[in-house]
């Protein structure tokens, strides 16, 4: 009993010191920034229902344009990737309405079928990916498991084209579209999101019509590039890294470019507009 009693008081004494270290600190911060209780990043702009209606109005307009201009979109981006194509000899060639936008021609006697080198060699570098991330330190923890997730994602491509490949059915062509219509997607949530999340800051109003195009238009030149990317990978490199690029390097990678931009502008607000 003693020594519980012992043990209660300790645990008493420690939350006690605990809680008037915190003291201590919040009182050192509010000193160092007088009137400032709170990080920027823990304060928020008032909303202003003027600014909000106008980045809705920007978002509804953006959004009924990419709507509208689907079709043009992708036959363009159809034309970049059949560009770099011709001149990277990425045998590529434009499908009609009911083959896609892309057809693949393939040279007799060729395959995009990964071979035993190529899977023993990716073997290989998987596990040596994977053994470096234990050498990393503490404070390089989200590269780590970065590194550990696509490490795990092509182990299981290996394992499947290793034992299983003839259950494989799905086509570049057919890859390509789907890149292009995930990054058409992410497209069309860019104005809401921006709308919401940037637009009903203290910016210029004009900022909130150009910043918003110009992240389109950064997407837009983005989303057929990579798709050309992609194509020189599975080309050169075979289908087994198409698992990779489409979970890892596809929509995903389409929201954290996202993301990025939008983090980007929003730093780009001056801190005393949110006081």
């Amino acid at each position: 009993m003693k020594t519980a009693s012992l043990e209660s008081h300790e645990r008493s004494l420690a939350r006690a010191d605990a809680l008037q270290a915190a003291k201590f600190a919040l009182n050192e911060v509010r000193s160092n920034f007088p009137g400032q209780g709170a990080h920027r990043a823990m304060r928020s702009a008032k909303l202003r229902l003027g600014a909000l209606l106008q980045s809705l109005t920007w978002a509804v307009l953006f959004t009924a344009l990419l709507l509208w201009g689907k079709e043009p979109l992708m036959h363009w981006w159809r034309d970049v990737i059949l560009f770099w194509g011709l001149h990277l000899d990425i045998p590529l060639r434009a499908g009609n309405g009911e083959s896609g936008l892309l057809l693949w021609i393939q040279a007799t006697g060729t395959s995009v079928m990964p071979t035993s080198d190529i899977i023993l060699a990716t073997t290989a570098a998987v596990i040596a990916l994977y053994g470096a991330t234990f050498w990393l330190s503490d404070a390089m923890t989200p590269l780590k498991y970065l590194i550990r997730t696509l490490c795990v994602v092509q182990a299981t491509a290996i394992l499947f084209f290793t034992f299983e490949p003839s259950l494989f059915s799905y086509s570049i062509p057919g890859h390509l579209q789907a890149i292009l219509n995930a990054g058409y997607g992410v497209m069309l949530a860019v104005p809401v999101l921006l709308a919401l999340g940037y637009g009903i800051l203290p910016i210029r109003a004009r900022d909130r019509f150009l910043h918003t195009a110009w992240v389109l238009g950064y997407l837009a030149l983005m989303v057929p590039h990579m798709a050309v990317l992609h194509a020189i990978v599975l080309q050169y490199l075979s289908v087994l890294f198409m698992p990779l690029l489409y979970l890892c390097f596809g929509v995903v990678f389409d929201v954290m470019i996202f993301v990025a931009l939008y983090s980007w502008l929003a730093s780009r607000v001056p801190a005393e507009a949110l006081n």
